[in-house]
C-alpha cells in the first residue's frame, strides 16, 4: 500500500482525537497517545482538553493523579516526564528496565557519582520510600541515612531529576501528590496496589510498539526507538515481531498498525492551535521537514528541548504561535500564507478562546 503524507496526516488527527473525535477521558487519551508529555503542567493539561469529550482542568488531571489514582506522573519515554495511565505503568517499567545508558561510563563520569554510589541509591529507595509521599529534600535525606553517601545530597535534589530517573525507569518511584510548591515522591508498588507487575520486557517492548504505530504510525523502528529511547536492536526486533503491513509513504517503506490505516476525510478544513510539547508535535519531530515545517525546524524544534506551541491545519504544521506577555490573543506566525478560509477558522477559534 502506498500512502501519501496527506493521507497520514489526516490519519494521525483523527487518532490524536484532534478531528472529529474526542477520547472519553484522559485515561484514554494518556493510553492512546502512549502518554502526555508533562514536563510543562499547563500544557498538558491543554493537550488533554483538546482531546477529551468533557472539559480536563489542572484540578481534573489531580483528582485522577492523587485521588483516584488512575494516572501517574513520571519520568517515561526519552527520560521526560509524562502522565500514563496507571494500569499500564508495569508494561512502561518492563521496556525502561532494557535502558542502560545511565550505568554507562560517560553517564556516571558526567552526573559526579560512580557506579557503586548508583547501585546503593537503587537499593536504598525501596525501603525508605513508601505510599507516604515524601518531598525532594526528605527523599535525598533518607536515601543518603540509609547509605552514607553525604556528597550527593546536592545532586539528588536538583530540579531535573537526573539522579531518580533511573529509579524512575526501574519503577521505584514516581511524582506524589504536590506539598505546597514542592514536588514529593511515592513508590508506585505501594501507591498502585491493583497495578500488576512482573510484564514480559519482549511483550512490553512490543505492546509500546504497537500502541507508538497506533498514534504515530507508519514508522520505521528508527523512529520508534528515538521516541522511546529505546536501543535500536530492540526496536527492530519488535517491529519485526509485530503483525502490522509495511505500507510506503513517498516511497520510504514503514511498518503500519495491525489493522492498517484508513486515512478519513472531511470538507472543512481542521484547524488546531496545539500547546508547547503537545504530543502530535513531540511525535513528529524527526519528520518535522516532511510535515509542513520544511526550513522552519528550528522554529518548532527549539534548543534546551523546548518544542513550541503549532499551528496545526488538517495535520500539517503550518506555523507556531505564542500569548503575548501581556496576556490577549494567541499571535500566530504562518510558515505561508493561509488560505483564506483557514485564516476564517482561525480567527473565529483565536476570537473564541
Amino acid at each position: 500500500m502506498k500512502l501519501t503524507w496527506d493521507q497520514v496526516l489526516r490519519w494521525r488527527l483523527h487518532r490524536h482525537h484532534l478531528a472529529a473525535t474526542r477520547a472519553k477521558d484522559p485515561i484514554a487519551a494518556a493510553r492512546r497517545l502512549s502518554g502526555l508529555h508533562a514536563q510543562v503542567a499547563a500544557s498538558a493539561v491543554t493537550a488533554t482538553d483538546l482531546r477529551v469529550a468533557k472539559a480536563v482542568t489542572a484540578t481534573t488531571i489531580d483528582k485522577l493523579l492523587y485521588d483516584d489514582r488512575t494516572l501517574v506522573r513520571t519520568w517515561a519515554a526519552r527520560g521526560t516526564l509524562h502522565l500514563l495511565p496507571a494500569a499500564d505503568l508495569p508494561i512502561w517499567v518492563a521496556a525502561m528496565s532494557t535502558r542502560t545508558r545511565e550505568s554507562t561510563a560517560s553517564w556516571l563520569r558526567y552526573n559526579g557519582v560512580t557506579a557503586d554510589q548508583m547501585k546503593d541509591i537503587l537499593a536504598a529507595i525501596p525501603d525508605v520510600l513508601g505510599a507516604k509521599p515524601l518531598t525532594r529534600v526528605e527523599l535525598a535525606d533518607a536515601i543518603i541515612d540509609a547509605t552514607g553517601h553525604k556528597g550527593l545530597h546536592e545532586r539528588l535534589t536538583q530540579g531535573f531529576g537526573t539522579m531518580l530517573k533511573p529509579a524512575a525507569f526501574r519503577g521505584l518511584l514516581s511524582s506524589g501528590p504536590p506539598r505546597g510548591r514542592n514536588v514529593t515522591f511515592v513508590a508506585p508498588r505501594k501507591w498502585l496496589p491493583k497495578a500488576s507487575w512482573g510484564v514480559d520486557t519482549d511483550e512490553a517492548v512490543d505492546t509500546l510498539a504497537e500502541a507508538y504505530l497506533g498514534a504515530y504510525g507508519p514508522a520505521t523502528p528508527e523512529g520508534f526507538a528515538r521516541w522511546f529511547d529505546l536501543r535500536p536492536a530492540l526496536a527492530k526486533k519488535s517491529f519485526a515481531r509485530l503483525a502490522g503491513p509495511t505500507v510506503e509513504v513517498d516511497g520510504v517503506p514503514m511498518k503500519a498498525p495491525a489493522d492498517g490505516i484508513d486515512p478519513p476525510t472531511w470538507k472543512t478544513p481542521v484547524v488546531r492551535l496545539l500547546p508547547a510539547f503537545d504530543p502530535y508535535t513531540v511525535g513528529s519531530t524527526g519528520q518535522l521537514e516532511q510535515i509542513g515545517a520544511d526550513g522552519h525546524k528550528a522554529d518548532v524544534s527549539r534548543p534546551q528541548g523546548w518544542i513550541s506551541p503549532v499551528l496545526v491545519v488538517d495535520g500539517w504544521i503550518r506555523g507556531t504561535w505564542a500569548v503575548p506577555d501581556r496576556g490577549g490573543r494567541p499571535v500566530v506566525t504562518p510558515f505561508a500564507p493561509l488560505t483564506a478560509k483557514v485564516r476564517k477558522i482561525l480567527d473565529a477559534d483565536v476570537t473564541s478562546g
